[in-house]
């Protein structure tokens, strides 16, 4: 059985919001984590990263496969300041299987 992916669905204006930047960050860098890997493993193109709600709709925002490179080294940079060295592994080993 094939393991879902938790997409998350943020407010419109996670953007500006100060005070739970890290959450978001850590929310959304998860999300980017899980979904290249399954991305990698499953072939695909691309995936998405999260939803956004604006009150009235919910928009799904994706990343391609052409960017995925590009979102895991943003990432590596936010562990290695945090200091989750487990995470900086694994993003690493995907940073090597791109394509």
């Amino acid at each position: 059985m094939r393991k879902r992916r938790n997409i998350p669905t943020l407010p419109i204006d996670f953007f500006t919001d100060i005070d739970n930047k890290v959450n978001y960050q850590k929310i959304l860098y998860s999300s980017i984590l899980d979904g290249v890997e399954q991305s990698i493993k499953n072939n695909k193109l691309s995936f998405v990263m999260m939803r956004v709600n604006d009150g009235k709709n919910v928009k799904d925002v994706s990343i391609l496969k052409e960017s995925f490179k590009t979102n895991l080294e943003t990432v590596l940079n936010f562990y290695e300041q945090t200091e989750e060295y487990e995470q900086c592994s694994r993003i690493v080993k995907l940073i090597n299987q791109i394509k």
